[in-house]
């Protein structure tokens, strides 16, 4: 269901723009068919325009319906899915992501090679050390049973957030949980359950947007789920 929602609202100008131009072509129609009508001289003359007539009014009304149907659940997932509007091939604009340029967390001075490195991880993962990023579990950890999620949600004008996972070899991602408070180093609202899933490698992210929708790349990290 949340697919379909995600669908309807990512392309749901195009729909509309096709909503129109059906009700403009039968309004044309429309038109046409009164003129007939006004003009017409004979039973089966009259009787033809008023098809016309019908069909347009019917084609017309039922558009008009589509459309307000689609704005209203449109709206409605919106609520219920926060950020389900958004384009699904989020993007990170590096320029604009701050970076350490002085000293690193022990006071070491930062070289261009380490910097480099950060903005290599970054582009990677889409993980920003203290602004998007996995405090728990970590990048390659092994995890099983109830696991305690923590990390650091703590954007520019955070919209909202939420945690999903997916199976490596699957394309699904499942979500978790979701909030809408800047967070640090803390513990997530919701534990992953790994006791019923298959063990193996998963991919666990944070999808994050700010609060005119526009999605920040998501940080994700790998782990290995063991069997109980």
């Amino acid at each position: 269901m949340e697919e379909l929602l995600r669908f309807m609202a990512t392309y749901e100008m195009g729909v509309y723009i096709i909503f129109g131009v059906i009700i403009l072509i039968n309004l044309k129609k429309l038109l046409d068919g009164w003129t007939g009508l006004r003009k017409a001289n004979f039973g089966l003359e009259r009787e033809v325009a008023q098809k016309k007539l019908r069909s347009a009014i019917t084609i017309i009304a039922l558009f008009l319906i589509f459309g307000i149907s689609n704005f209203i659940l449109v709206s409605v997932a919106s609520i219920r899915y926060p950020g389900i509007a958004n384009i699904a091939t989020p993007t990170i604009d590096l320029v604009s992501t701050p970076i350490p340029s002085g000293a690193n967390s022990e006071g070491v001075k930062a070289t261009p090679e380490t910097l480099q490195q950060t903005q290599t991880a970054i582009a990677l993962t889409g993980c920003i050390p203290g602004q998007l990023e996995w405090i728990d579990p970590k990048d390659g950890a092994e995890v099983s049973g109830s696991v305690e999620l923590k990390g650091t949600v703590n954007v520019p004008n955070l919209g909202f957030y939420k945690y999903e996972y997916r199976f490596q070899s699957v394309e699904t991602w499942t979500p978790i949980s979701a909030g809408n408070r800047p967070i640090v180093e803390e513990l997530f609202a919701g534990r992953w359950n790994t006791g019923q899933l298959q063990p193996g490698n998963y991919s666990l992210r944070l999808v994050v947007s700010d609060n005119q929708n526009n999605l920040l790349k998501p940080c994700e990290i790998e782990v290995k789920v063991l069997p109980q």
